[in-house]
């Protein structure tokens, strides 16, 4: 027999609640509720009744691609996390609405599913605590379900998490789509290697929808397709991972039996290592020191020292974008290549990618999705190149 833990009741603060409960649940006392709430409110429950421990969000050693995929919404995208997370499932023993208050009072609750993006959560609030800055505040969506049994509401959990889908980087690296990737990645960086499922673990391990974010935003307009010529196609390669891997996928499909996209191809080859190269000098603390970057607006985050740490993706993709102007066939080495022109100076781009933040509100997901910043940007490249020998 299952015993029913000992949890005190939880109460949580909603905006939105809808009571969803069908007949046949009614008629098994059972009810479930649809709720939109702050994500604070998701850390005051506990995960008692969850399937799998969530594994500690400030070990990095154990933290898989999925906690860097939810951690990287969380700072990149807040405002999209409940249209790319897929919620939680909380498990309770009895409900008490009170719609003048908007609360709902919970016994016996657990997250049954979503204990991974709660400790996410948990981590980025505890994160600004540590920096002294206000986090931001952002909604997450929720499935309460109601059952007084607790062994019936763990078959339910059990359920639930059975039907969960295999991961698209899952699935790509179990089908060998990364592994000529990660030959080439290796070529440059051999101590690092690309990931091939959401599980694996390791600080060596490298997100291979970031890289080839990257990749497509440093993909030159001539050697592009069609659809990805435009600036929108480059703010696109910020906004949407998934895209960027699906392309990928496509692309190495056709890759025998289309010359076009042969090439593209060995771009992606010839570029894994000098792309990624280029994003890691550009989030370096020797880029942005002397620029101002805010913490407390998550421009950048710094340790206790006030050394910069991370400086936000939103920053850092318009600048790769423009970089495309550099990227080159080079038909002596017969191989893509990175070839910055003498007279383009790093100093002068971050300031001007400095000025675009400000010209957004000082928001980094305002200027990774903003056309004028990428084209702004974009005209100092295309003048450092047409200078060039």
């Amino acid at each position: 027999m299952i015993t029913e833990n000992s949890s005190n009741p939880v109460t949580l603060n909603y905006s939105i609640l809808r009571n969803v409960s069908t007949s046949e649940e009614l008629e098994n006392d059972a009810s479930t509720y649809s709720v939109v709430l702050p994500a604070s409110e998701i850390l005051k429950i506990g995960t008692e009744d969850n399937l799998r421990d969530y594994i500690p969000a400030h070990n990095k050693k154990q933290r898989s691609m999925v906690h860097r995929a939810i951690a990287a919404t969380i700072r990149n995208e807040r405002d999209r996390f409940s249209q790319m997370n897929s919620g939680f499932l909380i498990g309770a023993a009895s409900a008490k609405v009170d719609d003048k208050r908007r609360t709902i009072v919970l016994s016996n609750a657990s997250i049954n599913n979503g204990a991974q993006s709660q400790g996410e959560i948990r981590m980025y609030f505890e994160e600004c605590k540590e920096l002294g800055i206000t986090p931001d505040e952002f909604s997450v969506r929720a499935e309460i379900g109601i059952e007084p049994d607790r062994a019936n509401r763990i078959k339910i959990a059990i359920a639930r998490n059975t039907a969960t889908k295999v991961q698209d980087i899952s699935k790509a690296g179990k089908q060998g789509y990364f592994n000529e990737l990660n030959d080439a990645f290796q070529r440059d960086f051999p101590k690092f290697e690309i990931a091939k499922s959401e599980t694996s673990v390791g600080e060596n391990l490298v997100d291979p929808r970031l890289l080839l974010q990257i990749l497509w935003a440093m993909m030159p307009d001539d050697l592009a397709p069609e659809n990805r010529r435009t600036i929108e196609a480059r703010i696109r390669s910020y906004k949407n991972a998934a895209s960027c891997l699906s392309d990928f996928v496509k692309l190495h499909d056709s890759k025998s039996s289309n010359e076009e996209n042969s090439r593209r191809y060995q771009y992606f080859l010839d570029m894994a290592g000098s792309a990624w190269s280029r994003y890691e000098h550009w989030k370096s603390p020797e880029v942005w020191d002397s620029l101002r970057l805010r913490s407390d607006i998550n421009q950048a985050v710094r340790d206790d020292q006030g050394t910069i740490l991370k400086v936000h993706d939103g920053l850092l993709f318009p600048i790769m974008a423009a970089l495309s102007k550099f990227v080159r066939f080079d038909e002596n080495a017969a191989r893509w290549v990175y070839k910055q022109p003498s007279v383009f100076q790093d100093e002068m781009m971050a300031g001007a990618a400095r000025r675009q933040l400000s010209a957004h509100e000082g928001k980094p997901m305002y200027m990774g999705r903003s056309s004028s910043a990428y084209e702004a940007l974009q005209i100092m490249t295309e003048m450092a190149a047409s200078f060039e020998d």
